[in-house]
């Protein structure tokens, strides 16, 4: 099981992919489904979305921090989930996470499955132009978005 809590902590590790991605420097950040990652980017001077969240979790969010039901189409400069190492569905939730983001724009992959499982599935994904950075336990995949 993914333990969200300490996603936090890779926040340096995804604000450097973040550096990678130019809609992601001034655009909005989209984060899914985890507040505490939200609100240390939001910290860390970002404009974050956030979806996929429990109402009992947006409590504490800064004022930068805004909460929406679903994902925007082609609205974010950068998408981050976490998780889809370790889901069944990755393809469909890939394929989604994608869609979010503007052409150029990137989406990043926060989770602790292989390495090499994870460049896997950001290739298959149609992601172009792959990083990886290694974040205590964490491994951060961030890669470009293109509609070809």
């Amino acid at each position: 099981m993914l333990n969200r809590w300490l996603v936090a902590g890779a926040a340096p590790a995804i604000e450097a992919a973040l550096a990678s991605i130019a809609p992601a420097r001034t655009g909005v950040i989209t984060v899914i489904g985890d507040a505490r990652l939200a609100r240390a980017l939001a910290a860390r001077g970002r404009a974050v979305t956030l979806t996929q969240v429990d109402a009992k979790e947006t409590r504490k969010l800064p004022s930068s921090v805004t909460v929406v039901d679903t994902l925007p189409e082609r609205g974010a400069g950068a998408v981050i989930g976490c998780g889809a190492g370790e889901r069944d569905d990755w393809e469909q939730v890939l394929d989604a996470w994608s869609r979010a983001v503007e052409d150029g724009g990137g989406l990043v992959l926060v989770d602790r499955a292989p390495a090499i499982e994870l460049s896997r599935r950001a290739l298959c994904a149609g992601l172009s132009a792959l990083e990886q950075r290694v974040a205590g336990r964490w491994i951060v995949t961030s890669g470009l978005v293109s509609d070809l």
